[in-house]
């Protein structure tokens, strides 16, 4: 399956994880990278209780930053995240 179909796939699908209102802690870090690992491209959704606190975007980096990953696509509240750099629109 190519990165287009996967980026596709995970876009239509439901969030592998919930940001929730006790923000990025090493806990939530860990449990990202392990899914990383799993499925290469991922989809998180964050709370609206955590995203007025901060911007989604600067999450998105922050996670993506800590997890050693590519932010690919931001969302309203959701972002997806790739293990591998990829365009999107390939």
């Amino acid at each position: 399956m190519g990165y287009t179909r996967e980026f596709k796939k995970v876009l239509l699908s439901e969030p592998h994880a919930t940001l929730g209102k006790n923000g990025i802690t090493d806990e939530f870090i860990i449990h990202i990278s392990k899914l990383l690992k799993r499925y290469k491209i991922i989809k998180i959704k964050a709370l609206k209780s955590i995203a007025i606190k901060s911007n989604i975007k600067e999450i998105a980096h922050n996670i993506s930053k800590n997890t050693e990953s590519y932010l690919l696509d931001v969302r309203g509240f959701t972002f997806i995240i790739s293990k591998n750099p990829i365009e999107k629109n390939q």
